[in-house]
């Protein structure tokens, strides 16, 4: 699972400390796959497939929540956001500009913040904006490989620990 449970009372902190008016956008919000749990099929969807599903997803999230919200000057906080899906096809070994052409609809965060496991940490000014929210709570198979990237991202400046 992509959010787990101290992510969302982590983007709201982060919220509260950079505005006072905006909202957090979360993970699912469209219920794709709310809407596929439980389904019987005989085969795993591919990692192509699971990617293609969460840019489904943030596609409505933009249109729905967080588009409309920066119209109206407010802050986003997307809880994830585009590097989670990049770290998860990167994890996968799906091509770099694959994964470029399928987020390219999405527009780049003002800010990126990695979360990994509880976070109780005081934050920087306040901002306004869309800000990224990079999780790291993952499957546990998966969670080095996620570190890993979003570590790699912290080293290259385009992620902050929070």
């Amino acid at each position: 699972m992509i959010d787990g449970p101290d992510v969302v009372p982590a983007a709201k902190r982060l919220l509260k400390t950079h505005s006072e008016d905006g909202g957090v956008s979360v993970w699912d919000s469209s219920s794709i796959f709310f809407e596929m749990h439980g389904l019987e099929v005989s085969d795993r969807p591919s990692a192509r497939t699971l990617v293609l599903l969460y840019a489904a997803d943030l596609c409505f999230r933009l249109r729905w929540e967080i588009i409309p919200a920066l119209e109206e000057g407010k802050c986003v906080v997307a809880v994830p956001y585009i590097q989670t899906g990049f770290a998860f096809g990167a994890v996968a070994g799906l091509p770099q500009k694959w994964l470029t052409e399928v987020f390219r609809f999405a527009p780049n965060a003002t800010e990126s913040y990695r979360l990994n496991g509880v976070s109780s940490r005081k934050l920087g000014p306040p901002t306004s904006g869309f800000i990224e929210f990079c999780s790291t709570t993952v499957n546990e198979d998966l969670r080095p490989k996620f570190a890993t990237y979003f570590e790699d991202l912290e080293r290259r400046g385009r992620c902050r620990p929070l």
